[in-house]
């Protein structure tokens, strides 16, 4: 089945799970992480698309991960997530380099990607096929065309201690974005600092597309955890702002707030501390298009390797064979591969051609000294368009004598 490409969209997609029950009689804990599979509507075949992080002792995990999915409206796609509690190894992030088999696996669910994108919030809520508690929450969004990133050093200052009289927090943040229906998605996490009230995070760049889905007045919430190896980590209080909020705030002082102690406390309280955005600006990172729309011209220029390696032109098996019957060798197919995709960008679709590695033939039929850098073409500067590139080529078979070094 062929797949139309204009009718493809870019969807991000969020996985996070609730109830999952706890691993082991004595140890009493789970480290889950999903993988997301497309299945093969051919075959059925599974086909990795991608692992989470591992939420350490989380029965309600929010994965951090996003995964990027090619949506088609024409299509059946359908997904499988397979969940896992970690056996305490290290997980590469290349899903193809995890032996599966040494996890203790939990269960999957099914989603067909057409019913998520239809369904009401965009969320599909699915139970195990085996008999495993719990169940998995999978959230999707088509992604605006940014490729654009938010650069910031975020710091804190004067946060309440979580740890008692004889240790200090090791204060970490995590970003949660917010979704039509008023829930939060988890989006990114930075790592934590050791025994600090006054942590200073080093600068971090941030997917604008995970982030907030390229608008920058998107509600976002920075809660602040104070982390412990258990995976129970402390609240320590939160931040409401937009990235625009991060912004325009110029490292000003953002109250971090304890939503309970401020229900307690009403008018008294003033906070739990302050975050800085400091350094704060948004990374454009253009796209060719961009590039073309803003005057850029692209030439393109060719030259052709002539070194003996290349086989003996007259040679059948020679990448330089000229076919009788027109079959294109491997570089008439390359120049016609790459000039026909850049031709349409080039003005005035002239192109100089240059040979290397080759001796050439003078007026008196005789070769030369081994040249790595001639034109091609018999003096002109420049030729006209493919067919001309393909041309100069041709005839300069005639004139040169495959040399080295190859």
């Amino acid at each position: 089945m062929v797949l139309d490409t204009e009718c493809m969209e870019k969807v991000s997609v969020f996985l996070s799970a609730k109830g999952l029950e706890k691993i082991g009689m004595f140890s009493g804990k789970i480290d889950p992480f999903a993988v997301l599979y497309e299945v093969d509507p051919g075959n059925g075949r599974l086909i990795p698309m991608g692992i989470t992080n591992v939420a350490q002792d989380q029965t309600d995990p929010n994965w951090t991960t996003t995964f990027v999915l090619n949506y088609h409206f024409e299509a059946i796609q359908e997904f499988l997530v397979k969940v896992y509690h970690n056996d305490g190894t290290a997980l590469p992030a290349d899903v193809n380099k995890v032996n599966l088999a040494k996890q203790h696996w939990i269960g999957d669910v099914r989603f067909r990607l057409s019913n998520l994108m239809c369904a009401r919030s965009q969320k599909v809520t699915s139970t195990f096929s085996t008999d495993a508690k719990g169940e998995v929450i999978v959230r999707g969004e088509v992604m605006h065309n940014t490729r654009d990133n938010l650069i910031v050093t975020f710091a804190c200052n004067k946060l309440i201690n979580k740890e008692g009289f004889f240790s200090t927090s090791d204060p970490f943040i995590q970003a949660s974005r917010m979704n039509e229906d008023g829930t939060w998605t988890v989006v990114w996490q930075n790592e934590h600092v050791n025994n600090s009230l006054n942590p200073r995070w080093a600068q971090t760049k941030i997917s604008m597309a995970a982030l907030c889905n390229g608008d920058i007045d998107r509600p976002l919430k920075f809660d602040i955890f104070d982390y412990e190896k258990s995976g129970k980590h402390v609240f320590m209080g939160l931040v409401n702002a937009s990235v625009r909020d991060l912004i325009s705030s110029n490292g000003a002082a953002l109250n971090v707030v304890e939503p309970l102690k401020q229900a307690k406390k009403g008018a008294k309280y003033l906070n739990s501390g302050t975050l800085h955005a400091t350094y704060c600006y948004i990374e454009e990172n253009p796209t060719f298009s961009d590039f073309i729309a803003g005057g850029c011209e692209i030439s393109l220029v060719v030259a052709v390797d002539f070194t003996a390696s290349n086989g003996d032109p007259a040679a059948p098996n020679s990448l330089h064979y000229i076919s009788p019957v027109g079959t294109p060798n491997s570089y008439q197919q390359a120049i016609q591969a790459v000039g026909n995709v850049l031709e349409p960008y080039d003005t005035d679709k002239l192109y100089p051609v240059y040979g290397f590695g080759a001796k050439l033939k003078d007026a008196a039929g005789k070769y030369g000294a081994v040249q790595h850098c001639f034109p091609v073409y018999g003096g002109g500067l420049e030729v006209q368009g493919v067919d001309g590139i393909l041309q100069a080529y041709k005839d300069s078979l005639q004139h040169v004598m495959l040399s080295g070094p190859t």
